[in-house]
């Protein structure tokens, strides 16, 4: 019982760490010292994106995406395999961020961000949701793009493997047309809230606002669904209290326990108590 009690406090800490985190990815096609001098430690993911977008060397580049699917957890983004489209972005880009825990205790709203970051670089603001098709790019003028990513709703680990397979390899059709149309571009791979999608299509173009698909609610799963728990760190952690602490604290109770008084309290052979009486 003492054991499982250990087991359930070492973990209490690292599922809070992460009950409101969000991963946060950046990659460009040219060299980007503003993404280079990102702070390893943000207190919010809208603090690394203000730090970027805000910046007026962000203009430079000929067209800034950002990727926005909700629901996406960077265990989601550790499944992928080394020859994802997202995976061989992040390995083979000049200058590329990754941040795969970044707090995120409020619903995240990038669009006021993407509308200061289009006017302050003279863009054409696009929003649409991949693969829906009829959107156009023209290079002869520059463009802050906003690609919706559908939910993450599935709740079984394959199940949400699968479905990461299917949108890298949707996501890898649009970025490279994106990439063809525009050589010098940024992209950022976030995960916002459900209500950032719609206020995403409100403000595009009538031409290329999509509706979103709505989420179905997320009625089942357990702990693993909502938390991310299973990382090297955690699991260093575990296998350091199992097999380190609770053996050192098992046997010191045993050896506690062993110990026994030197002290006898038997009676004399020669002793005679009546003897004793009459003196």
């Amino acid at each position: 019982m003492s054991a499982r009690l250990l087991v359930v406090a070492a973990l209490l800490p690292w599922a809070l760490a992460f009950s409101h985190t969000s991963p946060l990815l950046f990659w460009s096609s040219h060299s980007s010292s503003t993404l280079d001098a990102l702070p390893s430690k943000a207190p919010d993911a809208y603090f690394l994106l203000n730090a970027l977008l805000s910046n007026n060397d962000i203009c430079a580049h000929d067209a800034i995406v950002l990727v926005d699917q909700p629901q996406l957890h960077a265990s989601d983004l550790r499944t992928l395999p080394s020859t994802a489209h997202i995976a061989r972005s992040l390995s083979s880009s000049p200058s590329a961020r990754q941040f795969p825990y970044v707090p995120n205790p409020a619903p995240l709203d990038t669009s006021a961000l993407l509308d200061a970051a289009a006017s302050r670089c003279n863009s054409r603001f696009v929003s649409f949701a991949p693969g829906k098709g009829g959107v156009s790019f023209s290079a002869d003028a520059k463009h802050v793009v906003a690609l919706n990513l559908p939910p993450l709703t599935e709740t079984e680990a394959q199940e949400r493997k699968d479905a990461m397979l299917k949108y890298d390899t949707l996501l890898s059709t649009e970025l490279s047309s994106i990439a063809s149309t525009f050589p010098n571009h940024l992209i950022i791979y976030t995960a916002s809230s459900a209500s950032s999608l719609s206020l995403h299509a409100k403000r595009a173009t009538p031409a290329n606002a999509i509706p979103s698909t709505s989420a179905k609610p997320h009625t089942k799963g357990g702990i693993l669904a909502h938390y991310q728990l299973l990382t090297p760190g955690i699991i260093s952690s575990l296998l350091v209290t199992l097999f380190v602490l609770v053996p050192i604290i098992m046997l010191g109770i045993q050896a506690l326990g062993s110990i026994q008084s030197s002290l006898k309290n038997e009676i004399p052979k020669s002793f005679d108590a009546t003897e004793k009486k009459n003196q």
